[in-house]
């Protein structure tokens, strides 16, 4: 009984080991790479428990013991040690494959998703270029041309027009300058061809706020429309916005006026409003 109860206690210390060993195996490397089981791992721990076995079969047979008489209790003896093992090992194996199977898998949907916000990134960028492609050329066609006689181009000089009455508004209560400031806006860039670039411009705007961009992309691309303005187009996209409660306040997120001065609006308000000096 005291040679059975140490064959037994080695068998556990075996399986253990192995149990340890192939744990072992899967947690060894940090990144996503997981590999299959070596056979030569496999193997040596087939090896190993087979001599383990043939070590508890010299242990209980004595030499009067002929195996070509006993083959019954001979294979209870081997099948009772082996297929608890081997149906361990078999599930750690298993384990292991379908380890290497949810890996795969989710490289698989993390590679899909990263080509999914690739294709995304170049819709949004097509739809973008096109759309600021439209503004630039209503911009060329209306502002940036300078009229035959004078100094300056059509945007300037719609600029020009606008602040005219800088000093009259600003003195104005809030009320009635957020009016006047409407007013001078409608007034000065409310005719089709003005109305028809500011539009464009604001497209362009709408389309980059609107996007499921972070918002540090959508300035990324605001800015890219700011750079694709003149000073003075900037000045009547921001006055045009301004009159517009909903599309102000999305605006001011940008701070389109950042690097204008005062003098070029129509009021201090509008500058001060958009983060301008």
């Amino acid at each position: 009984m005291y040679i059975a109860i140490i064959a037994l206690i080695t068998l556990q210390i075996f399986t253990i080991i192995i149990a340890i060993y192939l744990y072992g195996l899967t947690r060894k490397k940090r990144d996503d790479n997981v590999e299959p089981y070596s056979q030569f791992s496999i193997g040596a721990c087939a090896l190993g428990f087979a001599l383990v076995i043939l070590f508890l079969f010299y242990i209980f047979v004595g030499d009067e013991f002929k195996v070509s008489d006993n083959l019954g209790q001979v294979g209870d003896f081997v099948g009772g040690l082996t297929n608890p093992v081997l149906s361990f090992i078999a599930l750690v194996v298993l384990l292991r494959t379908t380890l290497i199977q949810t890996v795969e898998t989710r490289k698989t949907s993390s590679i899909m998703l990263e080509q999914q916000r690739l294709f995304e990134q170049e819709r949004f960028e097509s739809s973008f270029y096109k759309l600021l492609d439209r503004y630039e050329v209503s911009a060329e066609k209306y502002w940036r041309k300078t009229p035959e006689g004078e100094d300056y181009t059509r945007g300037i000089n719609k600029v020009l027009e606008l602040k005219k009455q800088r000093s009259e508004v600003d003195i104005l209560p809030a009320r009635k300058r957020i009016k006047e400031i409407g007013n001078a806006a409608r007034r000065h860039l409310g005719n089709d061809r003005d109305k028809k670039a500011i539009l464009r411009a604001l497209q362009v705007f709408a389309f980059v706020n609107g996007s499921s961009l972070s918002l540090k992309r959508k300035k990324y691309y605001f800015s890219l429309l700011l750079d694709s303005m003149e000073p003075c187009e900037i000045v009547m996209f921001i006055t045009m916005a301004f009159i517009s409660p909903k599309t102000r306040k999305k605006l001011k997120a940008y701070s389109p006026a950042a690097t204008l001065k005062s003098e070029f609006f129509v009021s201090q308000t509008v500058c001060s409003y958009y983060g301008g000096s």
